[in-house]
Order: C-alpha cells, then structure tokens, then sequence
C-alpha cells in the first residue's frame, strides 16, 4: 500500500471524514459506555459540527483516495494551540498515522506562533498523547445530543 500523503481537508468532503471519524470512534471507545456511540455518530452528523471542523486547520491523511485519518489545530491566542478532530480509522490503526497527524498539526500551529498546545482527549487516547509528551490538565466533559455527555481529560504540553 502507498503510504498515505497529509493534506488539507477539501470542501465536500465532509461525508467522508465523518465517515472515517464515526468508524473511529466506534472501534475505539472501549473507555465508555456502548450507548454512547449512537450519540457520538449522532454528533458528528448534526449541521453545526461541519461548521466546528470548518473553524479548525484539519488536514487529513489520504492513500488510494480513501481518508484513513485527520488532526487539526486551532489558535486560542496567548500562543495556545488546541490539538482537535485526531482520528485513525481503525484499517490504519497501530501504524504511527495518528503520530504524524499530531505533530503535522503542532508544526502548522508553531508556524503561526503557537508555543503551547492543549487538547480534548478521550479517555482511551489518553495513554497515546502521554507517549507525544502532553500531561493531564483537568477533567471534562464532551457534550452529546440527548442530553448525553462523555468524560474526556484535557491535555496540555509545552
């Protein structure tokens, strides 16, 4: 297999990137409850999240015109970077995808003046943003239609 290229999400690609993020999370949310997976795909489908990918620099990565992944960043100012939208379709998984994505996304952000970054993880994920140097910073909550929430810690490194 060709290994996949990084790129910049191009318009009318929504449909496959939260195809890709929803195969995802699905394979990969062990850390919550099953009946939270119908609200994430849920979330991910509703008109405002396309808006929330759009307020970001998300690049996905890309083999044999399928996407396998996507990492973004978004300036919060103070030279602050937020990591987002870090997904691996689960075909790509173990494969140092999700890595490349990451520090991909740290690059762009240091070259617009970033020198700190934090992020949103899911509990899962956690373990994986240790191993690329983040720390806990505190507990949360990522909301979800129905009323429904999930826990999530957020990270911060530098």
């Amino acid at each position: 297999m060709t290994p996949p290229i990084l790129r910049p999400l191009q318009e009318g690609e929504m449909p496959a990137l939260v195809a890709m993020q929803s195969a995802s999370f699905a394979a990969l949310a062990t850390a919550y409850p099953a009946a939270l997976t119908p609200a994430y795909d849920a979330m991910l489908r509703e008109p405002g999240y396309a808006a929330e990918v759009a307020e970001s620099d998300v690049w996905v990565a890309e083999a044999g015109g399928a996407i396998l992944g996507s990492a973004g960043w978004l300036g919060q100012g103070d030279g602050v970077g937020r990591i987002r939208k870090v997904f691996v379709h689960p075909d790509a998984a173990r494969r140092g995808l999700a890595t490349r994505l990451v520090r991909a996304a740290e690059e762009r952000g240091r070259g617009a003046g970033c020198t700190r970054f934090v992020l949103r993880a899911y509990l899962n994920a956690v373990p994986f943003y240790e191993s690329l140097g983040y720390a806990a910073d505190r507990p949360g909550e990522r909301p979800l239609p129905g009323g429904l929430s999930m826990p999530v810690l957020f990270m911060r490194r530098g």
